[in-house]
């Protein structure tokens, strides 16, 4: 049958002739059947219906039924193979839309004068003269369809065979790939929330979470939104487009914007054409410069335990959403709702953790601050001292580049270095004179009464030295242990520089504040000796860049 059929359409062969010529194509089509590779296997199979009915150009349309719009997907004529990749045109017109519409094939023997027909015609080898068009069809519907022109004859029977051929092996090969393609966003999704459980540094989370969002799903650009319910308003926090570039601060209503519906409701929200969508708020393009086209937000998601009686109880609590803009390759698909609700969701776990640390850590400081700010109090004269030397000893670790933990550390250490003090008598701490020896002997407890109170502390086990050992001396000549050298806690040591800094720029009872020349002066004579000279250096260096301020050039 298929022997007569060629031979109707094509001309009469031989035998011998048209039984190779079909054996031939045939064999071709196995051939390139065996290719997994998607778009190599598209290329090949027109390539072949191309050479099958004399054409020397085609195309083939994938049908997006959702926009019902048809994408360029390969074309074969030349310097406009790539050009064209990737273009949408509406399947209502054409006639590859007429092919979509009918499931039936179209030969259209003059171009220039069939009113279907919208494309360029005209004279020369290199116009459009005449078409066949015929669809893919996949169990009775169509996925898209193939066109070729300048055709010399027309074996429909067999076009549309190699063409159903093509759409069987096409949709193997389409599932493979979007299967390899999902199995390789699962793992560049898996190693993004691997990366972001890391960190509880909320900025770092955020800048995680947007850009990986892009990359993701390939947009042009991703955003974040965080939800300030105090002042209802949605607070842009951080956006980046394929430039990597990013937007000021932005506040908008709570209410406005495609957004805001998101955070509102808790749904995901897949636009193609914003500009159809009246939720649309056109604010952030100005402001972005990036227009938007197609878009896909997703909310960002918390559990919320209520504590009292009803302690363990978990309700969902929005905090805000993320929205990818501009898919490159086409529009957003079910995968990628699925993919960025996933991170949205992993991502707003870890800044509520995040936020608990910070508040728990907040409150932490805090009650350190009031026990010290007590503790000064006692004295009037050393009232604000352990803030102080606490700015002034993060202030050298700043300048030293030492890790954001060991910074921590020193700013906690340098805040308690005192709290032995509690166990010294008033009297002796507000005395307006200098200290007897016996006094002075009770004072130099207080390293060792600090230590005794806070050793039992688990987690204030790495500050414990800034308590016990800042009174100690480079030279071995301090106390109360009299350790010297590298045996005393660099947090000691950067703690002692503060100390003394701290002391002759303050006024006492005996003697006033002296001068920071002279002060200055002290610590590098004290070097080697007492202090530890790298620390001294630092010290002064961060001085001369504005980082350390004492007492009396504070205002007020």
């Amino acid at each position: 049958m298929l022997r007569r059929k060629i031979d109707r359409e094509t001309g009469p062969l031989g035998a011998a002739e048209e039984t190779s010529q079909l054996y031939r194509v045939l064999a071709r089509a196995n051939q390139i059947a065996g290719t997994t590779e998607l778009d190599e296997l598209l290329r090949e199979m027109l390539d072949l219906i191309i050479t099958v009915c004399g054409a020397n150009t085609g195309t083939m349309y994938l049908f997006d039924k959702e926009t019902n719009e048809l994408v360029f997907s390969v074309v074969r004529s030349g310097e406009a193979d790539s050009s064209l990749i990737g273009q949408r045109i509406s399947a209502d017109r054409g006639v590859v839309g007429e092919t979509i519409r009918s499931k039936l094939a179209i030969v259209v023997e003059d171009l220039a004068n069939d009113p279907r027909w919208y494309g360029p015609v005209g004279e020369g080898d290199e116009q459009l003269k005449n078409a066949i068009t015929f669809p893919l069809l996949l169990r009775g519907e169509p996925i898209g369809a193939v066109q070729v022109f300048n055709y010399t004859h027309t074996p429909l029977q067999l076009m549309q065979f190699l063409g159903n051929r093509m759409t069987s092996e096409f949709e193997k090969a389409s599932l493979l790939k979007k299967s390899e393609e999902h199995s390789q966003r699962l793992q560049v999704l898996i190693g993004l929330i691997a990366q972001i459980s890391t960190t509880l540094d909320r900025d770092q989370i955020l800048s995680l979470i947007i850009e990986k969002a892009r990359g993701l799903l390939n947009a042009e650009a991703s955003s974040l939104f965080l939800l300030d319910e105090e002042n209802e308003q949605l607070v842009l926090h951080l956006t980046r487009d394929v430039n990597k570039t990013s937007l000021p601060p932005l506040r908008i209503p709570a209410d406005i914007g495609i957004i805001g519906h998101v955070v509102k409701t808790g749904e995901v929200v897949r636009v193609k054409d914003v500009s159809k969508d009246p939720r649309h708020y056109k604010g952030i393009d100005e402001i972005s410069g990036v227009t938007t086209e197609s878009l896909l937000a997703v909310p960002l998601k918390i559990p919320n335990v209520v504590l009292g009686r009803e302690r363990g109880t978990a309700e969902g609590h929005l905090i805000g959403g993320v929205e990818s803009i501009n898919k490159i390759d086409g529009y957003f698909d079910e995968n990628d709702s699925q993919l960025l609700s996933t991170l949205a969701e992993q991502a707003a776990t870890v800044l509520h953790i995040a936020q608990l640390y910070t508040d728990a850590d907040e409150l932490f400081l805090n009650t350190i601050k009031a026990l010290v700010a007590a503790i000064d109090a006692k004295d009037p004269y050393t009232e604000g001292h352990s803030q102080r030397v606490s700015d002034f000893s993060v202030a050298v670790a700043e300048q030293l580049n030492l890790s954001p933990e060991v910074r921590h550390r020193i700013r906690i250490g340098a805040l308690l270095h005192d709290i032995g003090k509690i166990g010294i008598s008033d009297s002796i701490l507000t005395k307006p004179d200098h200290l007897s020896t016996e006094e002075y002997d009770e004072v130099k407890k207080h390293p060792a009464i600090g230590a005794q109170i806070i050793k039992e502390v688990r987690l204030l086990q790495d500050e414990l030295p800034a308590l016990s050992q800042h009174h100690e001396r480079m030279d071995g000549n301090g106390y109360p242990n009299g350790i010297k050298g590298d045996q005393i806690s660099s947090i000691a040591r950067i703690v002692a520089v503060a100390d003394v800094f701290d002391a002759v720029t303050s006024d006492r009872p005996y003697r006033d504040a002296m001068d920071i020349n002279t002060a200055l002066q002290i610590l590098r004579e004290e070097a080697g000796d007492h202090l530890d000279s790298q620390y001294v250096d630092a010290f002064i260096d961060a001085f001369k860049k504005g980082k350390i301020m004492p007492q009396k050039q504070k205002p007020g």
